[in-house]
């Protein structure tokens, strides 16, 4: 095809009203290898922690590094295409993603495997927005919301099996094959897109880049992430951290904000959210983003640690879930273009609030049925909203800015999905040490069950043909791992409890979204 043919009407001249659904699997496949990224490391966080000897601070850096970068490199989607157009931008984070899949898959230490999740994180900032726009723009006004549904299938398959692939990759092989696992789906996309990819050519002068708004977007949020994820380890009080979230993370992001309200050419177009409706989008947006990534993270790490689980049977709880989106998307992307889209959004807040607090109670004999059936209902909830979210957001903008209305909207879902797991990983350990320091003050001389136990344990060792010494070393061991355990126990439902009430208070402003404010 000749080089004045690749705009997106040339194109459709060329391969017929097909092109749009051709273009929409090139994407496709694209979003199900960043979504295996995304979602497949989840049941491999204790296997991670145990192959570095990290906690779950360290550990949750794998996840939190990449939704960070993740965050920050979607605001770059919008100016890549602009300079670039959409052929070289796809390829060009295909293969960042690929590197950086290679990088994760033979790290040496935890640190040298955030930088392999970064690049994965970068590489899946740029291509999410870029799919949402290229599918957007090949369908009709009154086909959108259907088109968003689409879209949403193709990156829900990736949690849906990713876990279950990853699982099964830990217990025969090991967890670094997680990382190879997305590869398959690169390199369809890859010749797909040069072929099918709309292209123009690279703009000489480039336009005009906000490279200090990206610094400073880049240092308030990681000084947050880095601040919330470390509070526990380092002190909340301790200079390192306030100097982490007062300095870094506040004054980072009071520079950005002032910054960019003046700046020719934002990053992150804040004119937008003087639209009133996009703001309340944005908004049900950051909680979606918590709830999502937050329990799709904490839910297979409470059932490995606390219900003994092995990664696969972790993986097959979470694989139901991601069949109901399945079923569930392209029904609520038909929602989407038939009722205004607060209604879908604020039920499915107030679904997704009802199944947390389902969730709230779990404990270690909660069956693998029930706690298949509570992530059933969560999934139900978010597959409701997700599509009206994406097009509340780009019908409230001016269809000039619909890149950037794509690329903010993608920025605050999953900057909430990074600040969810960060803050909500802070909690679960502050409610775990609670509990635990609370159990342990029970456990007095006056105390009758628990020197009844005490004793049973010692016996069980004295018949063992343990020495005395032994016997009551060991019987304490016990009951302090008994004690650890019911600790987190408590603080994995205290987290979920969490979730739970933030979803519902903001299913408030969502409603608010198909209204108007008083005209004075």
């Amino acid at each position: 095809m000749a080089a004045d043919e690749t705009s997106v009407d040339a194109l459709f001249r060329h391969f017929g009203p097909s092109y749009r659904w051709f273009i929409t699997f090139n994407v496709m496949i694209g979003a199900i290898a960043m979504g295996l990224a995304s979602s497949i490391v989840n049941v491999a966080v204790p296997a991670v922690m145990g192959a570095y000897g990290v906690g779950l601070d360290q550990a949750q850096w794998i996840s939190i590094g990449f939704l960070g970068t993740m965050s920050v490199t979607m605001l770059l989607s919008s100016w890549l295409l602009e300079a670039f157009g959409q052929r070289v931008t796809y390829i060009g984070t295909l293969i960042v993603f690929i590197v950086g899949s290679l990088l994760s898959a033979s790290a040496q230490s935890i640190d040298m495997m955030v930088v392999g999740r970064v690049l994965q994180g970068a590489a899946s900032g740029v291509g999410q927005p870029l799919a949402m726009y290229a599918i957007y723009q090949v369908f009709p006004t009154d086909r959108r919301g259907m088109a968003m549904g689409l879209y949403g299938l193709g990156t829900v398959l990736a949690p849906t099996f990713g876990p279950v692939l990853g699982g099964l990759a830990i217990d025969t092989l090991s967890w670094r094959y997680l990382f190879l696992l997305p590869l398959p789906f690169c390199a369809p996309a890859l010749l797909l897109s040069t072929i099918l990819m709309p292209s123009k050519k690279i703009s000489r002068p480039f336009p005009t880049f906000d490279w200090t708004g990206l610094i400073l977007m880049f240092i308030a949020t990681f000084s947050l992430l880095a601040g919330l994820s470390n509070g526990p380890r380092w002190g909340w009080g301790s200079n390192e951290i306030l100097l982490l979230l007062l300095g870094g993370g506040g004054g980072g992001t009071v520079a950005f904000i002032f910054w960019e309200l003046r700046a020719s050419y934002p990053m992150l177009d804040l004119s937008l959210f003087r639209n009133r409706s996009f703001a309340l989008t944005m908004l049900a947006g950051f909680v979606f983003g918590a709830g999502l990534f937050s329990s799709s993270y904490f839910i297979p790490v409470f059932v490995q640690t606390v219900q003994s689980y092995n990664a696969t049977r972790a993986g097959m709880l979470l694989a139901p879930g991601g069949m109901v989106m399945i079923l569930f998307f392209p029904l609520a992307g038909r929602i989407t273009d038939s009722i205004p889209a607060h209604i879908p959004i604020a039920t499915g807040l107030m679904i997704f609030s009802v199944s947390l607090f389902l969730i709230s109670v779990v404990d270690v004999n909660t069956t693998f049925w029930a706690l298949v059936g509570f992530t059933l209902i969560t999934r139900v909830g978010l597959s409701l909203a997700i599509p009206s979210l994406s097009v509340a957001a780009l019908r409230a903008v001016p269809p000039n800015k619909i890149s950037r209305g794509a690329s903010s909207s993608t920025f605050i879902r999953n900057l909430g999905g990074g600040f969810g797991i960060a803050l909500l990983t802070a909690f679960f350990q502050h409610r775990s040490r609670h509990h635990g320091d609370a159990l342990t003050a029970t456990q007095t001389a006056a105390n009758t069950t628990t020197a009844e136990l005490i004793g049973e344990v010692r016996d069980l060792l004295g018949s063992a043909g343990f020495p005395s010494q032994d016997q009551t070393a060991g019987a304490l061991s016990y009951l302090s791992s008994i004690i650890q355990a019911q600790a987190n126990t408590l603080g994995f439902q205290d987290t979920f409890l969490a979730i739970s009430v933030v979803a519902f208070l903001a299913a408030g402003p969502a409603w608010l979204i198909g209204h108007r404010p008083p005209q004075s």
